[in-house]
């Protein structure tokens, strides 16, 4: 089993949050921009160029929220049961340095179909990749809020 190293990014303007959306693993399912760590790329890098290829958005990565991984055969049920790939993923508060007139980047996810501003308010009852932020994600906004805060470690959660 190899470990994955990837970072997402956290941006929020104006009581709205840059989401990625699209049909997989299920319709409509909403995830955060970001990818995989590339040899010789910070973490901090990672992300800025992630969100950029994915939204069309330039950030600059600020305070580390959050470390999560998820262990496959720890989550046979989890979306990425048979990936081989044991995920460790971290999530950064962002903010924006330029965004496009219309949202939408150079390299898109795969399964992604949509690129939107979500007002935080109608977060909740969303399906998320991954599932954890179903019910964490505003409560998780909030805490990047606060400028200076500590990121806090989850352990393994599908």
């Amino acid at each position: 089993m190899k470990i994955r190293n990837s970072a997402n990014g956290l941006v929020v303007r104006d009581g709205r949050v840059l989401l990625l959306r699209g049909e997989w693993p299920q319709p409509d399912t909403y995830w955060l921009p970001g990818g995989g760590q590339e040899p010789g790329e910070s973490l901090a890098a990672c992300v800025e160029r992630e969100v950029l290829e994915e939204t069309g958005v330039r950030v600059r990565a600020r305070e580390m929220l959050l470390v999560r991984e998820t262990i496959p055969d720890n989550h046979p049920d989890g979306p990425f049961p048979r990936s081989g790939s044991h995920r460790v993923e971290m999530t950064f508060w962002c903010d924006i340095i330029a965004e496009p007139d219309v949202l939408g980047g150079a390299k898109p996810d795969g399964p992604q179909v949509d690129v939107a501003w979500v007002p935080v308010d109608k977060l909740t009852g969303l399906r998320f990749l991954p599932v954890w932020f179903e019910s964490r994600l505003p409560a998780l906004i909030a805490h990047g809020q606060k400028r200076g805060v500590v990121g806090v470690y989850v352990g393994d959660v599908a």
